[in-house]
């Protein structure tokens, strides 16, 4: 497993519905509604990844469920076949995004020896996320 460094400023999004979910970034904060086991991330955020000088603009909205675990949560979603086990259901979104990121730019620098599945993969997050 690969750990990259990230912001860990202390930024939080409060609903009068849920808990309060703390994020790296105020911007990918607020364009995220959470209820009790899932996040819904709305078109148009921008999620930043520092760690390899690109971001993604979300085309299409997505839900992120969150799974409780024993060492934590466990946050997946129906556009990726990536998971992310953390702590805390925050710290679970916002790995899950940054995972998001990371993998579209391996998929797209990749592009030309992928097998036909991976492909698939990077045609079905190419319809939810852009680099920018």
């Amino acid at each position: 497993m690969m750990i990259l460094p990230y912001s860990q400023e202390p930024y939080s999004l409060s609903s009068s519905d849920t808990t309060s979910l703390s994020l790296g970034n105020m911007e990918v904060a607020s364009a995220i509604v959470q209820t009790d086991n899932s996040c819904s991330i709305r078109k148009g955020t921008l999620i930043p990844r520092g760690s390899s000088k690109r971001s993604a603009k979300v085309l299409r909205p997505f839900s992120i469920q969150l799974l409780s675990a024993e060492y934590g949560y466990v946050a997946i979603s129906s556009i990726s076949y990536i998971y992310e086990l953390e702590a805390t259901k925050s710290s679970a979104v916002r790995s899950y995004l940054y995972s998001l990121v990371d993998e579209l730019v391996w998929l797209e620098e990749q592009k030309e020896s992928l097998a036909d599945g991976l492909l698939a993969e990077l045609e079905q997050l190419k319809t939810y996320l852009e680099l920018v």
